[in-house]
C-alpha cells in the first residue's frame, strides 16, 4: 500500500491526513502526493484484477481493428507483471523451469492462500477472436484437446480447472446476476467483461455440441474481479470468499456437463482415471520432463482408440460419478481450503518452482490474509 491514513488535530478537530512513502503528510481529497507525484489512492487485489479487465478489453478492440491482436501469452505476462508489481507485498509468481510448452500458452497455477490454508485453480487462458468466438477445440501438437489436459493436469495437481477469457465484447447474463454490481474497490462498468472466468467443464459441455457455443461459454464465466472482492470485510481477508466462488461455478458446471450427458449423445474425451506424471527435477532444480513428445504421442492415440472402441459398444459411463477422474474433482470442490501442497509451501519460501507436469508454465501465488 502507498500509503496509510492517521488521525492528527488539525484547523478542525477531527481532520484525516495520510503519510505518503516519502514521509510528508497529504490531505484525504488529494489523489497524488504533492511532493513526490505518488499515488495516494487505497490499492486492492479487486481494483487491480478490475484495471487489468479494461486494459484487455481497449487493447484486444484497438489490436483487432489494426490487424494486431496480443495474444494470449502477451496479455497474460503483461496482467501477472502489473499484479505483481502493485502487490509485491502480497503476490508473488514464480516462472517454472524446462517446461516444453510455456511458449505455447501453457497452464498457470493460481494459489489463494491465508497462512497454511488454501487452495488452487488450474488456468488457461483464450482470446476473444475477431468474430467474438474462442479457438475451444484447440490441440496442441495436434494431439488431445486442451480442454481435456487441462482438467486431468488440474485434478492430478489437486486444483479447479479453469479458463480465463480475454474479452474484446461485453454482454450481459441473465445467468449470473449481480456480475456487475458495483463495489468499493472502483466503478462499474462493461469493460470490466474484459477478463473473465470459468469452470474448464464450462468449456467441455459446449464441445459436446457438434458447434461450440460461444454464448454459453460466455453467460457462465464471471468478471475474474468478483473473485477476490465481498462486501463482508472480515470474509475478503480470507481465502473463504473467493474459494465459495470458484466452487459454485464449478459445481454448476458439473451439473450442466452431468445433463447434457444425459441428453445429448457426445463423447467425452477425458481420460477415466486420475493422471500421475509428478515432475523429477534435477540436480539442478530444473524440472527434467517425465515424458517425451513420442511417448505422449502415443499416450493421447491409446486413449482416443480406448475411449471411441469403448463409446462405439456403448459400455462407457455416463454417470460422471463412476468416473475416478470426476470423483477426485468431486473431492476438492466439497473441501473447504486445506493446508497447502508442500510443493507450493516451498515457493512461498522460495524454494525452485517445480511444476507439477510439463504443460505448466509458471504459478501465481496470492497472500489474502493481508488487508485488502
Amino acid at each position: 500500500m502507498i500509503s496509510k491514513i492517521k488521525a492528527t488535530v488539525g484547523p478542525e478537530q477531527g481532520d484525516v491526513e495520510r503519510v505518503c512513502q516519502c514521509g510528508r503528510e497529504t490531505s484525504t481529497n488529494f489523489l497524488f502526493c504533492r511532493f513526490c507525484g505518488r499515488d495516494l489512492r487505497e490499492k486492492s487485489l479487486c481494483r487491480t484484477l478490475s484495471l487489468c479487465s479494461e486494459y484487455t478489453f481497449g487493447r484486444l478492440s484497438h489490436g483487432h481493428r489494426k490487424g494486431q491482436a496480443p495474444g494470449e501469452v502477451g496479455l497474460t505476462e503483461h496482467h501477472l507483471t502489473t499484479i505483481s508489481m502493485e502487490h509485491a507485498d502480497r503476490v508473488a509468481v514464480r516462472w517454472f523451469t524446462g517446461t516444453q510448452e510455456a511458449a505455447n500458452g501453457a497452464d498457470w497455477e493460481w494459489w489463494f492462500y491465508a497462512g497454511d490454508i488454501g487452495f488452487g485453480m488450474r488456468v488457461q487462458a483464450k482470446r476473444e477472436e475477431w468474430d467474438g468466438t474462442y479457438k475451444l477445440r484447440y490441440r496442441p501438437n495436434k494431439g488431445r484437446l486442451q480442454s481435456d489436459l487441462l482438467i486431468e493436469d488440474a485434478v492430478a495437481s489437486g486444483c479447479f480447472p479453469a479458463y480465463v477469457f480475454y474479452n474484446r465484447r461485453s454482454w450481459q447474463s441473465d445467468l449470473l446476476p449481480g456480475v456487475l454490481e458495483g463495489c468499493g474497490h472502483g466503478p462499474v462498468g462493461e469493460r470490466q467483461f474484459g477478463c473473465t472466468i470459468a469452470s474448464a467443464l464450462v468449456v467441455q459441455r459446449t464441445l459436446l455440441l457438434s458447434r461450440a457455443s460461444t454464448r454459453y461459454v460466455k453467460n457462465r464465466s464471471l468478471p475474474w474481479h468478483r473473485l477476490l472482492c465481498d462486501e463482508s470485510e472480515s470474509d475478503s481477508l480470507r481465502a473463504e470468499a473467493p474459494y465459495r466462488r470458484v466452487r459454485d461455478l464449478h459445481r454448476a458446471a458439473v451439473k450442466e456437463l452431468q445433463a447434457a450427458l444425459n441428453e445429448e449423445d457426445g463423447l467425452l474425451t477425458v481420460r477415466r482415471d486420475v493422471p500421475e506424471r509428478p515432475a523429477r527435477p534435477k540436480a539442478s532444480g530444473r524440472v527434467q520432463p517425465t515424458e517425451t513428445a513420442h511417448v505422449r504421442g502415443m499416450e493421447w492415440d491409446a486413449v482416443d482408440q480406448e475411449l471411441g472402441s469403448v463409446g462405439a459398444a456403448g459400455d462407457l459411463p455416463r454417470d460422471l460419478r463412476r468416473w475416478p477422474l470426476y470423483q477426485r474433482m468431486q473431492e476438492i470442490a466439497e473441501h473447504p481450503p486445506s493446508e497447502l501442497p508442500s510443493r507450493v509451501r516451498g515457493m512461498l519460501l522460495g524454494d525452485d518452482a517445480i511444476a507439477p507436469d510439463e504443460r505448466a508454465a509458471g504459478a501465481v501465488l496470492v497472500n489474502l490474509a493481508e488487508g485488502d
